[in-house]
């Protein structure tokens, strides 16, 4: 708790020197480059601007003076986020990573793209994840369990246990989230969409759990809750709707003053016989650069360099990732524990084994 305490100081001491972010929304994330994965330790990420970068709005400062036990818990969400950004990307050409220092995923993000549409959506996700499952572990006094699952159900079993606090998380990261907009542009509406698809991943794919009670847990009386899905699977499903985001266009006889948003219906399908998109879908209006070379205006890193399947047909294979440019091959040595044994009690015993792996890099 003196922790917690202390820690509160550094923040806000450090929000009263913050000021307006002139470009670049989404700039909070970088809240989560640093630090543990645990907030109750030492957590070493600062609301102070670094190398010129200001990574909070006004509106996400009030917040976090307001709330600033949560504070720790959106850099959390942020690095979670980005980390489940990297595995899923891993095998692709962009694989979410970026050496700016303006935004932890780069200047991709200035552009409307596919990759822009999964960025906005799993940090949006990863806020709302880490702070329900703070409520239902007690670590915050803003919130606790979903009180919200009362009562005996038609099938026989009653609501009881500590359901993760879906509903508080959610109304916070639609608060410090989508703070990160101004205006009604186009591109605020398409930024506003993601974050909710993003949000609305965490809400489908919470799961029922249950405890049977009665004499030998004979299962005469059933406890059930509500609990988030691991974070792996919230990752699993944005990539899934990455896949097939919808490429989309104004709806020019929308509400100019933006009320049809709720509804999902700002925008219309670019291909006339698509459906349109709800709410859990991703959507974007620009196409991707091929990310093959490195272009400083994209943010594109290029592939040179990186490792690549030569057996493989999908987007990790050398065609794909080195963008016909060929690779190259090497062999190294890797030594590794094998053959392990248990011994009672209590020892493993293992031999060291050594094998060569052939590794292909792109030109």
């Amino acid at each position: 708790m003196k922790l917690f305490k202390a820690f509160y100081m550094v923040v806000l001491f450090g929000l009263t020197s913050l000021d307006v972010l002139a470009e670049g929304n989404g700039s909070w994330w970088n809240l989560g480059v640093s630090g543990s994965s645990k907030p109750q330790d030492d957590y070493n990420f600062q609301l102070s601007p670094a190398n010129g970068v200001k990574p909070v709005t006004p509106k996400q400062q009030r917040l976090c003076r307001k709330y600033p036990e949560l504070v720790p818990y959106i850099g959390l969400g942020a690095k979670f986020s980005i980390s489940q950004c990297q595995y899923q990307f891993k095998n692709r050409r962009w694989n979410c990573s970026s050496h700016s220092p303006e935004n932890v995923f780069g200047k991709i993000v200035k552009i409307a793209c596919r990759e822009t549409a999964f960025a906005y959506s799993i940090t949006a996700a990863g806020v709302s994840h880490a702070i329900a499952r703070a409520c239902s572990d007690g670590k915050v006094a803003a919130c606790g369990c979903d009180s919200r699952y009362k009562g005996v159900t038609h099938e026989g079993w009653q609501w009881g246990g500590c359901s993760d606090n879906i509903h508080f998380a959610d109304q916070f990261s639609r608060k410090f989230v989508d703070a990160g907009e101004k205006g009604r542009d186009f591109r605020t509406l398409v930024n506003l969409h993601n974050n909710e698809a993003g949000r609305t991943a965490i809400r489908e794919n919470m799961v029922r759990e249950c405890k049977c009670h009665g004499v030998s847990e004979a299962c005469t009386v059933r406890t059930c809750w509500r609990r988030l899905a691991d974070f792996r699977r919230i990752g699993d499903v944005l990539k899934d709707k990455f896949d097939s985001a919808s490429l989309v266009e104004f709806e020019q006889n929308n509400n100019r003053n933006g009320h049809n948003v709720k509804k999902g219906k700002p925008f219309r399908p670019k291909n006339k016989l698509h459906k349109p998109p709800t709410r859990a879908d991703l959507v974007y209006y620009e196409d991707s650069p091929n990310f093959c070379n490195r272009n400083p205006d994209t943010g594109s890193l290029g592939t040179v360099g990186r490792l690549c399947n030569n057996t493989s047909l999908g987007t990790d294979g050398c065609d794909l990732m080195c963008c016909g440019r060929g690779f190259t091959s090497s062999e190294s040595e890797l030594e590794e524990l094998c053959n392990c044994r248990f011994y009672w009690c209590c020892k493993v015993k293992c031999q060291s084994c050594r094998s060569r792996l052939t590794l292909h890099r792109c030109k």
